[in-house]
C-alpha cells in the first residue's frame, strides 16, 4: 500500500487531545494488528503518530523521491500529532483515486501540515477525515485525524513525513527512533480504544467480532480463530455498509458493529458483549440472554472504568470494553 511519489516542496512554515467521541459522536480509539508497546513516547514532546505496518519507506531505492514512510492499518485508524505545533495547511475533500495535489507537493489524498518548535513540520497524508482546521493550536498526541486512502493510493495507510530545520527532509523512522518511539509501534501519546483485529489473531476478540457478524445475518464459526473464513465474512459486511472491503476490524467497523443493548435484549449481539465481559473477568454464561446478572456485570464494568454505571451497553462502554 503507498502512494506516488511527492515531489518534495516544502511549504513555509496546547489543547488537549480531542477524542473521537467528540469528533464523531461515537467512541473509539486504535489498536493495531499485532500488540503495540505499552511505551509512550520516551522524549518529551513526541509521539507516534499512528499504529500500524511499515510499507513504503524513506527514499527507498525504487522511490528516491518518496520523503515519508507509509504506516498500514485499516480506514479509520486513529492518526495523532507527533509534536505540538500549528496546523500549517490542510486538505479536503480529496477522494481515493484523486489526481490532484495536496499542501505538499504529490498526491496525497486529504491530509494535514503542521508547523512545529525549532522550524520542524510534519505531514500526514491520505487521510481518511480531516479533524482539525487550518491555524488551530494542537497539542503533541492530539487527535487530528482518520486514517485513509484518499488521493493516489492502494489501500489504507498514513503518508509520513518530518522535515528538520533549514527545510531539509529527515527519515522519520529514525528521526522518532533517537527520541525512544518506534514508529508504527510505540502507542501514541493518549490513544485508548478498540483494537484493529484482522488474520492471524485469535481469542476473545475475533470471537465477539464473530458473533457481531452473525448478529447481522453473516454465517461464520464462532472459534475465536480469524482466518480465512472470518476474514471472508467481514469482508461480506463492510461491503455491505459501503466500507472499505480490507476484511480487517479496525474503528470504523467495530462501530459500524456495534449496536445499543440493555436488559431485555438477546441474540447473538448480547453473546459478543457476554464474551467481551467474561473476557474482562466477568464469567458469565454465554446464553445470548441479556438479563439481570449481565446487567450486573456491565454495571460493574462501567463503574470500575470511570463510566456512568447505567448498565446501557452504548458506544462509549462497548470502546472500552474491547
Amino acid at each position: 500500500m503507498s502512494d506516488d511519489p511527492e515531489t518534495g516542496r516544502l511549504l513555509d512554515a496546547p489543547a488537549r487531545r480531542r477524542t473521537l467521541l467528540t469528533a464523531l459522536g461515537v467512541g473509539i480509539g486504535v489498536g493495531v494488528v499485532g500488540v503495540p508497546s505499552p511505551a509512550m513516547a520516551a522524549v518529551a514532546g513526541w509521539s507516534n503518530p499512528t499504529l500500524g505496518a511499515l510499507t513504503s519507506g524513506y527514499k527507498s531505492p525504487g522511490r528516491p523521491t518518496h520523503l515519508g514512510w507509509d504506516v498500514a492499518n485499516s480506514q479509520g485508524t486513529p492518526v495523532y500529532a507527533t509534536a505540538a505545533g500549528t496546523v500549517r495547511d490542510i486538505r479536503t475533500n480529496s477522494y481515493p483515486g484523486d489526481t490532484s495535489s495536496g499542501p505538499l507537493g504529490g498526491r496525497t489524498g486529504n491530509s494535514v501540515h503542521l508547523d512545529h518548535a525549532d522550524s520542524y513540520f510534519s505531514y500526514y497524508g491520505h487521510l481518511h477525515r480531516v479533524l482539525v482546521s487550518d491555524g488551530q493550536q494542537v497539542s503533541c498526541g492530539q487527535l487530528i485525524g482518520l486514517m485513509g486512502t484518499t488521493g493516489n493510493s492502494t489501500g489504507p495507510h498514513l503518508h509520513f513525513e518530518i522535515h528538520r530545520p533549514r527545510l531539509t527532509s529527515t527519515d522519520p523512522r529514525v528521526f522518532l527512533a533517537n527520541r525512544g518511539i518506534t514508529l508504527g509501534s510505540t502507542a501514541p501519546v493518549g490513544s485508548t480504544g478498540y483494537p484493529s483485529v484482522g488474520q492471524g489473531a485469535s481469542g476473545w476478540v475475533p470471537k465477539v467480532i464473530q458473533y457481531l457478524v452473525r448478529a447481522r445475518g453473516i454465517s461464520v464459526v464462532v472459534d475465536g480463530v480469524f482466518g480465512p473464513a472470518c476474514a471472508s465474512a467481514v469482508r461480506s459486511f463492510q461491503s455491505g455498509r459501503g466500507l472499505y472491503a480490507d476484511g480487517m476490524v479496525g474503528p470504523i467497523t467495530w462501530t459500524a458493529l456495534v449496536l445499543p443493548l440493555l436488559e431485555g435484549n438477546s441474540g447473538d449481539l448480547v453473546r459478543g458483549l457476554q464474551t467481551a465481559l467474561n473476557g474482562r473477568g466477568a464469567g458469565l454464561v454465554v446464553d445470548g440472554g441479556f438479563g439481570s446478572v449481565t446487567t450486573s456485570a456491565v454495571r460493574g464494568f462501567q463503574s470500575r472504568n470511570g463510566l456512568v454505571a447505567d448498565g446501557l451497553v452504548g458506544p462509549v462502554t462497548w470502546s472500552v470494553l474491547i
